[in-house]
């Protein structure tokens, strides 16, 4: 394998992200150069090409490549719980608010929440969160869930967006912990969960919900027996769980937003935009969530200054948030 040359110049890379657009409808030209550089100089190595010109006739004469530079261009770390800590916070505050909560409510803040469990997280290395409901009788544990009920409106959807879901672990996540929490009350809302990604290879994993075990095995015991199934040597994750989540091509770089949101999680993809596409994202998330709706960041993100004052912080550690 040889070096990509430092003659290859910026220039030539945009019409490589033109070309991809133009060509393939693929929008990468508001993403960090840094970034984009170090795939296209992994692919162009791959290669012996020591130019952008060309790889730029490579992939004229080569369609199998276009595949391959889309699929590195495209980011795809994820699994199931990922970065265990969030989603504590997401099982004892957020989502408790937003099943228990009508519309428009008081926002949640760090000290005397409304009709909300109390953060009590264990170790925020243990993945995942431990099955709810531990230790409780059976009538403490449905008085629980009645309080939930008070005050929501049972027409109403419950509308959660995961935008670069990638093969679908953070959604069908989500998914897990809303049938924890409302155990068979589950059947009584309209939940929806929005998985979008730009590739449509990984979406086609996300439907079929199928995994190897080495994906699910990091997970405690009851998810593993509760919510998958043995399926040709691999394991796939029930339907209660699947029928919750739709998957569709969405590009944050120029797609309008789902909107109507409850809570948005778009955790480790603007660290990989630039500037000007990160505010073009806020904007978006802004207008897509409801009143009070929650956004979750990566932990390397956070809302940047000119979206200050639209969000309140929920939790600093969790990148959670909450729309004003």
């Amino acid at each position: 394998m040889i070096t990509v040359s430092v003659q290859s110049d910026e220039r030539s890379l945009t019409r490589i992200l033109d070309k991809l657009w133009f060509e393939k409808g693929y929008d990468f030209r508001g993403y960090k150069i840094s970034s984009i550089k170090r795939r296209v100089a992994r692919r162009m190595g791959l290669n012996n090409i020591e130019s952008y010109e060309r790889y730029m006739n490579f992939l004229d004469s080569s369609p199998a490549e276009y595949h391959r530079l889309l699929y590195d261009l495209t980011i795809k770390v994820t699994g199931f719980f990922r970065d265990a800590y969030p989603f504590y916070i997401l099982r004892d505050r957020v989502l408790p608010d937003i099943i228990s909560s009508p519309p428009f409510n008081s926002p949640l803040t760090k000290g005397g929440q409304r009709g909300v469990i109390p953060l009590s997280p264990r170790s925020a290395n243990l993945v995942p969160p431990p099955l709810m409901g531990g230790g409780e009788g059976e009538g403490e544990k449905k008085e629980g869930k009645r309080k939930y009920f008070q005050g929501k409106d049972m027409a109403n959807e419950i509308r959660i967006w995961c935008p670069g879901c990638a093969t679908g672990e953070e959604p069908y996540s989500i998914g897990m912990l809303l049938l924890e929490t409302l155990k068979e009350d589950a059947g009584r809302l309209n939940i929806k969960i929005f998985g979008t990604d730009i590739c449509k290879d990984t979406l086609e994993k996300a439907r079929l919900g199928v995994y190897h075990y080495s994906f699910i095995e990091v997970m405690e015991k009851g998810y593993r027996d509760n919510y998958f199934i043995p399926h040709d040597n691999n394991y796939r994750i029930k339907y209660c769980v699947r029928q919750m989540v739709r998957y569709g091509i969405h590009n944050l770089v120029n797609h309008p937003p789902i909107s109507h949101l409850d809570l948005l999680l778009c955790r480790n993809v603007l660290i990989y935009f630039d500037r000007g596409l990160q505010e073009k994202a806020f904007r978006d998330f802004y207008y897509a969530l409801r009143p009070k709706g929650y956004l979750v960041l990566g932990k390397s993100e956070v809302i940047i200054n000119e979206f200050r004052d639209a969000f309140i912080e929920i939790d600093r550690k969790a990148r959670v948030y909450q729309k004003i």
